[in-house]
């Protein structure tokens, strides 16, 4: 986020994050720096970025490329990549820069989207699109506004390479491309450009306003704004191995969610059909499906049985030693 002269300036890829970050920035509080492996894994990014790009191509669409931005290195002196983009409001300039943009064939241009994640946020991402990722629903928000055009949105699996595809706000229904699906963004421009003018009312009485947990909290370059006093008695460990650990921990929560998710709505996919249909058994892209009828569920309420007949309880209680730990996922 940059101040100008006459009008701040927003980053469109920031709207989604919460107030207290957003006013942090204006206010002049300095981001922890980043690490070699942080800059690394940018530079991934966008290598990966660039065979997406690759990829739409190879199916026969044209596409606008962006380059260094000149505008922003001549009126801000940074340096930003990609088409340059801006939203113009009262208190405020919103500015952009699309990765790419999709020619049709009509030579209607279409603002394009790459994001490349790992599998658990690649499969979060298939199962429930924006409403899982608000800061990138915010983002493409102001790039649609911006254009005002529907949008494509690529997001590559960065283990296998594999695209989910989406044309994304086509509300006329007159973007059709094979192989993509519609989507729709649950959040819209005068959502955000409220949000901002509330921080920016927040900046002129020199405050910070309340943070909000978001999908941007792991990334975040401004976490001791937000630590409580009692979790600074925490010893904080920076070991790799630990830092690794504790990530993978947190990447299996979310894909065991997202797991059963999937499962859920498989099941109950199949279920209907069978009911639906009458059809005891079937098979399907290798799965076998048995429907066995409306069966009472039985199971034991350990809770009544303890209370109502302890002895019972204890005398078929099995107790073993083991490991006693609790891991709780902390707010970031």
């Amino acid at each position: 986020m940059i101040t100008l002269t006459d009008k701040p300036v927003y980053s469109m890829s920031g709207t989604g994050d919460c107030p207290r970050i957003m006013a942090a920035q204006r206010l002049g509080h300095d981001p922890t720096p980043q690490s070699e492996d942080d800059l690394e894994r940018l530079k991934h990014y966008t290598r990966c970025e660039a065979l997406a790009a690759q990829e739409i191509m190879d199916l026969g669409y044209r596409l606008e490329n962006g380059s260094l931005c000149n505008q922003c290195q001549q009126d801000y002196g940074i340096e930003r990549h990609g088409i340059h983009v801006q939203i113009d409001t009262a208190l405020f300039l919103l500015v952009g820069h699309l990765d790419r943009r999709l020619i049709l064939d009509d030579n209607r241009r279409l603002p394009v989207e790459i994001k490349s994640l790992g599998k658990p946020s690649w499969q979060k991402f298939l199962g429930k699109q924006f409403s899982a990722f608000n800061g990138y629903a915010c983002q493409e928000a102001c790039y649609l506004e911006a254009e005002q055009s529907p949008g494509i949105y690529w997001v590559m699996d960065r283990d296998s390479g594999k695209p989910l595809k989406y044309i994304v706000n086509d509300w006329n229904d007159d973007v059709n491309l094979d192989g993509f699906t519609k989507t729709y963004i649950p959040t819209n421009i005068d959502h955000i450009i409220d949000k901002i003018n509330l921080v920016e009312i927040a900046i002129q009485s020199g405050v910070l306003p309340e943070g909000e947990e978001n999908d941007n909290c792991y990334f975040c370059r401004y976490k001791y704004l937000c630590i409580k006093p009692e979790d600074k008695k925490l010893k904080i460990e920076t070991s790799p191995s630990l830092v690794e650990a504790a990530q993978q921990y947190k990447d299996a929560m979310e894909a065991e969610k997202v797991a059963g998710d999937m499962k859920s709505n498989a099941i109950a996919t199949l279920l209907t059909h069978a009911k639906q249909n009458k059809v005891d058994k079937f098979k399907v892209a290798g799965v076998s499906f048995t429907y066995h009828g409306w069966k009472p569920k039985n199971y034991l309420d350990q809770t009544t049985l303890k209370a109502q007949e302890p002895e019972i309880y204890n005398k078929y209680l099995v107790s073993k030693e083991s490991d006693s730990y609790s891991i709780r996922r902390l707010k970031e």
